[in-house]
């Protein structure tokens, strides 16, 4: 499983040193609610929120209850009779939670009323000349309720700990919240190792996950065809996998393909990620600051919504360090870390240092993420904040529980955000 497997996901250093609370996020769905914040007043929007009578998408908005994004995608193409990349939305969301978020779909508005699926509401919205792309959104509301917690005092503590940033790790459920594999069959991709990414997709289990006879069995026999029968009709990605090998002997680099493009590129993303992760996590264990950029770092500066602008950098010099600090400390810049790719380069300094460390660590380099066999999955590499900041914090208390409603820009964790808090060793609490 190579060295990846020794780096323990959600194993990584807390910032602020006061303990945690401890509790449970999602005793049940009800207590998880994710809401996306598609614009700012004032700033300019999306194409696909200018509604267009001549547009071919329709826009609608589904509140969701317990669905993971990638599989009401695949249901939705189902039932209305489309391809998958028919359908366009902004960002994944957590499946165990209510999340309200926002879809393109090309198809009729005739065709959409036809659409019943069980804890799903939809709304219309108007038609649109673009689809929604991955990433059109500024960001996501929050409303989660902590259960079984103690020492609530301290969370005033770790606030002033904070001073409103937090580690941007990659949140657990990145690598899979019930089965924390992507990280794992993504680095066998990078590696060119397809069977191996095929057969840790479709065996590795989880001592959380009951229904593993099918993949026990597939481990056994490596026989695809009879497998399929042991695999329950809800595992829509695995069955697909197991069709295609029973159908195409050996084609294994032809089965990663028979996934959606976006769960694919997730696998290779998880990798990424875990990357990124454990350099973060060394930097805190060196006791950088969060928000004082140190000379060789790279800095985003903010976009037109506020957030970090993934596809700039400025590099700090001595002539701009403190200037570039004000920026961090008032939120408007963020000190970049690597998500590795075939065009990447490392930073300068000490942070530098640590990518290099890591990627040896882990046996690879920037090129290796050019996927020859499957070019779709390629990745070019870009940067991402390592603190991020949270947004209008509120905490109210539900009985004894904690409720917390904050927002948080695109692309972090609310998991992340609450670890600090939490503070639990138990990385199935999350």
């Amino acid at each position: 499983m190579g060295l990846v497997s020794q780096h323990v996901v959600g194993s990584e250093s807390f910032f602020s040193k006061t303990s945690g609370i401890g509790g449970k996020l999602r005793k049940t769905s009800e207590d998880f609610n994710v809401e996306e914040v598609v614009s700012i007043p004032g700033r300019s929007h999306w194409i696909w929120m200018q509604d267009n009578s001549n547009g071919k998408h329709q826009v609608v908005k589904i509140k969701a209850k317990n669905w993971d994004t990638h599989v009401l995608v695949k249901e939705l193409s189902r039932k209305l009779n489309i391809g998958q990349k028919s359908i366009g939305f902004a960002g994944t969301k957590d499946k165990r939670a209510i999340t309200t978020q926002h879809f393109s779909i090309k198809t009729s508005i005739e065709n959409l009323s036809t659409i019943k699926l069980e804890d799903i509401e939809l709304e219309y919205l108007h038609s649109s000349v673009k689809p929604i792309r991955l990433g059109n959104l500024v960001g996501n509301r929050f409303k989660i309720k902590v259960t079984n917690s103690s020492n609530n005092n301290h969370i005033i503590d770790i606030f002033s700990e904070l001073k409103g940033f937090f580690p941007n790790y990659f949140g657990v459920q990145r690598f899979g919240a019930v089965r924390p594999i992507t990280h794992i069959v993504g680095e066998k991709i990078v590696q060119g190792d397809y069977e191996g990414a095929v057969l840790d997709y479709l065996t590795l289990s989880s001592p959380n996950f009951a229904e593993n006879k099918g993949r026990e069995y597939l481990l056994e026999t490596k026989n695809f065809a009879k497998s399929l029968e042991k695999f329950p009709p809800h595992m829509l990605f695995e069955r697909q996998l197991l069709g295609h090998l029973s159908r195409n002997k050996g084609d294994y680099s032809g089965a990663i393909l028979q996934l959606p493009e976006n769960l694919s590129k997730m696998l290779v993303h998880g990798y990424q990620s875990l990357i990124f992760n454990k350099v973060l996590d060394m930097r805190i264990k060196e006791g950088m600051d969060a928000c004082l950029p140190q000379i060789g770092d790279c800095i985003m500066p903010a976009d037109g919504y506020g957030g970090p602008d993934q596809r700039v950098t400025i590099e700090v010099t001595e002539r701009n360090q403190s200037k570039l600090s004000k920026r961090c400390r008032e939120g408007k810049a963020w000190v970049a870390g690597l998500l590795p790719g075939a065009n990447s380069n490392f930073s300068k300094g000490r942070q530098g240092e640590l990518e290099k460390e890591v990627m040896d660590a882990f046996g690879v380099n920037f090129k290796d993420f050019i996927i020859d066999d499957i070019p779709e999955l390629s990745s070019y590499g870009m940067y991402r904040p390592l603190f991020q900041k949270y947004n209008n914090i509120e905490v109210d208390y539900d009985t004894e529980d904690p409720v917390f409603s904050f927002w948080l820009h695109k692309g972090t964790y609310a998991t992340s955000f609450l670890r600090e808090i939490m503070k639990s060793s138990d990385v199935t609490v999350y």
